[in-house]
């Protein structure tokens, strides 16, 4: 068996365990990426590394967050959040209650904080009641776990504008008098909830149980994946997200040629979609 059958057994040993099909994102970065976890772990092989994984069952969690992608901060690509909180959001607040929004590899939930910080912001007298459902979602489930507890080191905080700080987080003491940590407002916590999943499988139970949003975020994930699963998750992106409804992705992405008919992009320059009503 030579090397590229050794990683593919891996690959499928790792598909079977946790149902994430890691041969379909690009070789190169996993490639780069194993690398990593075969030098700690001391083994020599794809096969060995995988005799290793069964004998340290453990490990599986050490290998899934070296190859799950979690480059990620509050109001990330500033100009496309000005965008939404200016244009999109409230347009969707005013088209859609309630208002749905899925945030697709959210890492440790700044992307849906983000989001639910500017919707609390905008909710004025008549629509402090509005009904808004945002759901985060990723693979790792550390991740999760931390966007679940919605605490954050005062580093994190850079890009978040000093009105939403003194709003909507609260400052907690953390390791000594000069580092403080944040914790989200509980009125936005209430607003987001979370899900471990990887973006195929959670996109295939939402389309099977007919949900439907109205603005998802599939940001910087795309540009890792081959074309045949770019144009696989976009597709069942387009089936659950409403005609009319928006889809957000990374700057250096594009939509597949097979999939770009059933868009329109609104802002030159900018990857915010239009589903079109006929796609």
């Amino acid at each position: 068996m030579g090397e590229s059958g050794e990683l593919a057994y891996l690959l499928a040993y790792v598909n079977r365990q946790r149902g994430i099909d890691f041969s379909l994102y690009r070789h190169a970065t996993i490639i780069r990426k194993l690398q990593l976890r075969l030098q700690a772990t001391k083994a020599v092989s794809y096969l060995a590394y995988l005799e290793y994984l069964r004998t340290h069952p453990e490990e599986i969690e050490n290998l899934l967050e070296t190859l799950t992608i979690k480059v990620t901060s509050f109001f990330r690509d500033p100009l496309v959040f000005q965008l939404l909180s200016s244009l999109v959001l409230p347009e969707a607040m005013a088209r859609f209650s309630p208002l749905r929004i899925w945030s697709l590899g959210c890492a440790s939930g700044e992307e849906p904080y983000s989001l639910a910080v500017i919707l609390r912001d905008l909710m004025n007298g008549e629509k402090e009641e509005m009904k808004v459902e945002i759901i985060g979602s990723d693979v790792d489930a550390a991740a999760i776990g931390n966007a679940v507890r919605g605490e954050y080191p005062e580093s994190e905080l850079a890009e978040v504008a000093k009105k939403y700080v003194d709003k909507f987080f609260q400052a907690m003491p953390a390791s000594g008098p000069k580092h403080l940590s944040y914790r989200i407002d509980d009125r936005v916590r209430a607003m987001v909830s979370f899900e471990t999943d990887d973006i195929i499988s959670g996109l295939r139970k939402a389309k099977n149980a007919g949900r439907k949003y109205h603005i998802i975020l599939c940001r910087n994930l795309l540009i890792y994946m081959n074309r045949a699963l770019q144009e696989e998750v976009v597709s069942n992106i387009a089936d659950v997200l409403c005609p009319g409804g928006y889809l957000v992705i990374g700057e250096s992405e594009t939509l597949p040629d097979a999939i770009r008919g059933g868009f329109v992009q609104t802002f030159p320059g900018v990857k915010i979609y239009l589903r079109k009503p006929s796609s």
